[in-house]
């Protein structure tokens, strides 16, 4: 090199080049060196494809050998993506919490945690994990991949030369036959410097390396048109076996602007970058074009861009954050203060070095990270002493990745989500959890898909998003995994179910009988029509220390299932109100399973059993106390039936709160549906005259009775159950509640003890009340809804956020008309979320999310002393703008039901025809 270069440029030296590889004069053993071991170089010229004799000094021969001589774990075959602040607990797997202060993700699910990150991906490397990090809502400064740099490389090859230049590189074969002094010698050999600002080096182009390589992807050949012919001839002499024309390569380095740009495509998510620009690069085409006459060969480059040999910059050491991205420590800046840093975060390679150095930069770039290091060991260990004083220097941090298998359908997500209403950009997911096929024992045929999603954004903001999507049987198809792992898909989804381990069944109500529950008293009371019906009453012996007396309240129970006496439940609305010193009267009306009537109506509830009930109230405290009534479904419609009907008077209710049921009923699409076909009357027809269907699978009963009971259990719905007495209650009337809010101890005691009888009787006026949608009396009549005036009460409806038979459409429209009508009374109504229909009073959250409700309108009513005073009065025209907030329920699901229902129905019809 330095005799073709002789005279070619002004003020030129020849220097030499250190190389980290070991020489040695000895001939290359019979059998090669295991790669643990170190060789000596054999001169082959192969070094850029990978050292065949193990004679390099690369780094796994020096920095990593130590660290793992250290006790440092290596792990290969995987990528670091990007690196994030540690939440600290949020989103952790197993209800773990690491206090670690950076996970490192291998990939969008995977990750490491560790109080040190130190990042040496190389340039484009570390600048894309800074770039993925601060997409993630890490802080960076906005010179991240600026003063990006190629260190002035321009890359030349030269072919078609008849000067023994030793180009190529040696296989096995020729090493055995060339002396040592005519090998090729290693790939960079020879160095030029010239006074015009660069340096020239020479390569050697492995045997691995096709020759045509370096011709095909460069664009200028010099000189022009022999490009062509020096191919043909080169093809020519080798298969004629004539003597080949000889090949190198000249590689020059110098100094460029450094104003290069990295930048992260976010439509690709891949690197992309703008070199930078290199003033020396005509003298250079020059230096190579008299070094190719020299030579006489041709001359084949780049034209106009610099080659990624050596580069530098994009995460550039600088004193503050305006100026580069770290520190002279390599501490990553937060751009929140100037001088502030990422504690525990590093960047330790080239990507540090500002500039082009002019020369070959290993050996900048490994004191860069030997500096870096040092002032790493002192804040490592007094980070140590600062977290634990008195621990020892040679602690060692532990690395772990977190997380443990998990079984089929439960794991954790990736990725990132696009919620504009939250953030224009991305909101990429650095914490996920997902759970597709969540069963409780309470819900043994529905199973629940659930996910909580860490998210996070380029702004810094981090949200959590959590989700979950019921699914049933009847929901959906039942798809499973076959033979072969096909799928498949069986429409008899929508009615099958079978018995599951860990359901009801399993429970004895004994173990969790509340024993000490309240005392009460149960008296019979004979209605006007004749029929003994009963009341049971608590009294409160708190109410003989006080003088402020407070009026006693009566609870109206549902259809047929106790909703306030509860025993096996640690709290109830029975001794909720006794808490609060009020004495509690409980009515069993004439559709009570206890003493069921064969004949009965709800309006025979309104028009005889209230009254009664109110009776004996006043003739136990005077005519002149008043009453809080609280009221259940049906019982919320026999109630406004006695009072919009004149058989109570409204000068003796201190209250009104009702639960899914007022002076309306509006039902969701199933129970529509079901109340509109003929159900009812055929039930009531296979029934006949015994209409009290005992609902025990143990009891006896006719073959009437069973044949009902199959028909319901048979029934579409949206939960099934494994508890067979359930599942004729919810085959007839639809789900009650949802399982979920229910403990297992109160639904065993529902089932088994309370209601074990159900009166089918009041079934063809309810289905009048449905189908009108308003009450009317067991003729059909509407008679009621015309007598607003008698409702001169203050009055609290309930409705659940998640509809199962009544839709808060129901408390709308009675909140509505109450306003309209009787503006001098308070008027409230309250839409819970994740109740259904009894479980508004049954279930085990319902005294911390229903009951406050009732006490504080209770406590209200008690305050105002039922006073008249004059209120705010309504705009009709703006009660009948109003729409009501709450109309999420009605959705696709609940007609897909009603449809199955009507599928169901034609299908039953064409088999028994």
């Amino acid at each position: 090199m330095g005799e073709i270069a002789e005279g070619e440029f002004e003020e030129s030296i020849e220097s030499s080049v250190k190389l980290s590889v070991k020489f040695d004069a000895e001939e290359p053993p019979s059998n090669p060196p295991k790669l643990e071991q170190t060789s000596s170089c054999f001169a082959c010229g192969n070094c850029l494809a990978g050292c065949p004799y193990n004679a390099k000094n690369s780094t796994d021969k020096n920095y990593l050998i130590s660290a793992i001589q250290a006790g440092c774990t290596i792990r290969t075959k995987c990528q670091a993506r990007y690196v994030v602040k540690n939440p600290h607990g949020t989103c952790q797997p197993d209800g773990i919490s690491s206090k670690r202060r950076w996970r490192v993700y291998i990939n969008e699910i995977d990750f490491i945690t560790s109080d040190w990150v130190i990042l040496s991906a190389g340039v484009l490397g570390t600048t894309e994990i800074l770039f993925q990090s601060q997409m993630r809502g890490l802080r960076l400064p906005d010179t991240l991949g600026s003063g990006f740099s190629c260190n002035g490389n321009t890359l030349a090859y030269v072919a078609g030369s008849a000067a023994p230049v030793n180009g190529y590189g040696l296989n096995r074969k020729q090493l055995s036959e060339i002396p040592y002094q005519d090998r090729p010698g290693p790939s960079i050999s020879s160095s030029h410097t010239s006074s015009l600002g660069f340096t020239i080096q020479s390569a050697i182009l492995p045997r691995a390396y096709p020759y045509m390589l370096f011709e095909g992807i460069t664009t200028y050949t010099w000189p022009t048109g022999h490009r062509f012919f020096q191919g043909i001839v080169d093809r020519l002499k080798r298969f004629l076996g004539l003597r080949l024309s000889q090949s190198i390569i000249l590689n020059a380095m110098g100094y460029d602007e450094s104003d290069g740009k990295i930048m992260l495509d976010k439509d690709t998510d891949k690197i992309c970058f703008h070199p930078p620009q290199d003033p020396l690069l005509p003298r250079k085409i020059i230096a190579f074009q008299k070094l190719t006459k020299k030579l006489g060969g041709i001359l084949f480059m780049s034209r106009y861009r610099s080659t990624a040999v050596h580069l530098l910059g994009g995460c550039n050491a600088s004193s503050d954050s305006s100026g580069g991205v770290c520190n002279h420590k390599g501490q990553v800046f937060d751009p929140k203060t100037p001088a502030a840093v990422h504690s525990g975060l590093y960047v330790c390679d080239a990507s540090l070095i500002p500039c082009s150095v002019g020369i070959n930069p290993s050996l900048t770039i490994a004191t860069a990270a030997e500096h870096a290091s040092r002032y790493l060991v002192q804040d490592i260990l007094e980070y140590k002493n600062k977290i634990n004083p008195g621990a020892a220097a040679g602690d060692q941090n532990q690395f772990s990745v977190t997380g443990e298998p998990h079984p089929l359908l439960r794991g954790k997500a990736g990725g990132y989500v696009v919620f504009r209403a939250v953030e224009k950009e991305k909101l990429h997911i650095i914490d996920g959890e997902m759970d597709l096929c969540v069963v409780d024992c309470r819900t043994p045929y529905t199973q629940y898909m659930r996910y909580r999603l860490l998210l996070a954004a380029a702004s810094g903001s981090r949200y959590i998003l959590e989700g979950k999507k019921i699914m049933n049987p009847c929901h959906f198809l039942h798809c499973t995994l076959g033979g072969r792992q096909q799928l498949c898909i069986h429409s008899y989804g929508l009615t099958s179910y079978k018995y599951r381990e860990g359901t009801r069944e399993n429970f004895t109500v004994t173990d969790s009988y509340d024993k000490s529950y309240p005392s009460s008293t149960v008296d019979d009371i004979r209605t006007a029509d004749g029929f003994i019906i009963r009341c049971r009453h608590w009294r409160n012996p708190s109410l003989l220390n006080r003088d402020d007396l407070l009026s006693p309240i009566l609870l109206l129970n549902g259809y047929t299932m106790e909703s306030y006496w509860l025993p096996t439940e640690p709290q109830d609305l029975v001794r909720t109100l006794l808490d609060e010193g009020h004495e509690v009267w409980l009515l069993q009306t004439r559709l009570h399973p206890l003493n069921p009537a064969n004949n009965a109506t709800i309006e025979d509830i309104g028009k005889y059993d209230i009254p009664a009930a109110i009776g004996k109230i006043l003739e136990v405290h005077g005519p002149s106390t008043k009453i809080h009534v609280v009221a259940h479904c049906a019982g919320g419609l026999a109630i406004h039936i006695a009072l919009m009907g004149g058989h109570v008077s409204a000068t003796h209710i201190a209250s009104l709160s009702c639960t899914n049921s007022s002076m309306f009923f509006k039902l969701t699409a199933v129970a529509t549906i079901k109340m509109w076909l003929p159900l009812v009357p055929v039930s009531m027809a296979i029934l006949g005259e015994k209409k009290i269907l005992p609902l025990m699978e143990k009891s006896k009963g006719s073959s009437r009775h069973r044949l009902l009971k199959f028909i319901a259990r048979c029934l579409p719905r949206y939960e099934r159950c494994s508890c067979k007495e359930c599942e004729v209650l919810s085959g007839i009337f639809g789900n009650a509640f949802w399982h979920e809010n229910v403990s297992p101890s109160l639904h065993q005691w529902l089932i088994t003890q309370s209601a074990t009888n159900l009166p089918m009787s009041a079934f063809p006026h309810l289905r009048r009340i449905c189908n009108s949608r308003y009450i009317v009396d067991s003729n059909g009549n509407s008679s009621f809804l015309i007598h607003p005036e008698r409702m001169a009460i203050s009055t609290l409806y309930i409705s659940g956020g998640r509809s199962l038979l009544v839709t808060p459409e129901t408390s709308f429209l009675a909140n509505k008309y109450m306003k309209l009508h009787q503006p001098g009374f308070r008027h409230e109504r309250v839409v819970v979320d994740g109740f259904g229909h009894s479980d508004l009073l049954i279930g085990e959250k319902s005294h911390e999310k229903v009951f406050p409700h009732i006490i504080s309108h209770i406590r209200s009513a008690e305050q105002e002393g039922n006073d008249s005073t004059p209120r705010k009065k309504y705009s009709k025209e703006a009660l009948d703008w109003a729409d009501d907030p709450d109309r999420e329920y009605r959705d696709f699901g609940s007609w897909f039901f009603a449809l199955a229902i009507i599928f169901f129905l034609l299908l039953l019809h064409a088999l028994l025809v």
